[in-house]
């Protein structure tokens, strides 16, 4: 019994000091090669001065959509103007444009990200993309055309829906006078959204 809490604790030291070692490795290799971010990149004017407004500095869906926020935000051209197309971005968009196009790409998305992974940022792409703004105008939007295989923008009815603006506990009466209560509901009320109206 002695000897094998002997091992189990032997065996746990040993663990901890290769883990302590490789830590090492990769804080002493790191050090030598990066450069300062500072040194990089250089901040918007706005943030480098402390002027910006924390509340400006997130992005919000549903504050777009209601046409108010900042131009970074609000405005297709100036959005992809300042976005960088990373490959996961690039290729949700290549296969939006390949759904309503080729009727390729995944019907569905599911995005999983951590907080500040850029879900928002994701959904705000997909908003502005099928803005009805020709892709020539927005940076980058070249790249995914080609990549889809696509040549125009399809036109198509966006809908917004924010979790936290809808309450479920409390059913809203639409301009005509449609009672809606559930989030499928809200989707069936947006003009246009139903085939069978």
């Amino acid at each position: 019994m002695k000897m094998e809490l002997l091992r189990v604790r032997f065996d746990e030291q040993a663990r901890s000091e290769k883990r302590k070692s490789a830590s090492t490795a990769i804080e002493s290799g790191a050090t030598g090669n990066l450069k300062p971010w500072r040194e990089v990149v250089m901040p918007h004017a706005d943030v480098a001065s402390g002027r910006y407004q924390q509340a400006e500095f997130a992005a919000d869906l549903w504050q777009v959509h209601l046409g108010e926020g900042t131009d970074e935000y609000r405005d297709p051209v100036e959005f992809f103007r300042r976005t960088y197309l990373t490959e996961s971005l690039k290729g949700m968009l290549v296969g939006a444009v390949q759904r309503l196009t080729t009727g390729g790409g995944d019907p569905v998305v599911q995005l999983q990200t951590n907080f500040g992974g850029g879900k928002t940022h994701s959904m705000l792409a997909l908003y502005h993309l099928f803005s009805g703004i020709a892709p020539t105008e927005l940076a980058g939007i070249d790249e995914v055309m080609a990549a889809a295989g696509a040549s125009r923008i399809p036109t198509a009815r966006r809908v917004v829906l924010v979790g936290n603006k809808i309450s479920p506990g409390n059913p809203s009466s639409k301009p005509d006078g449609t009672v809606v209560r559930t989030l499928w509901g809200e989707l069936a009320s947006w003009p246009g959204s139903c085939p069978c109206r």
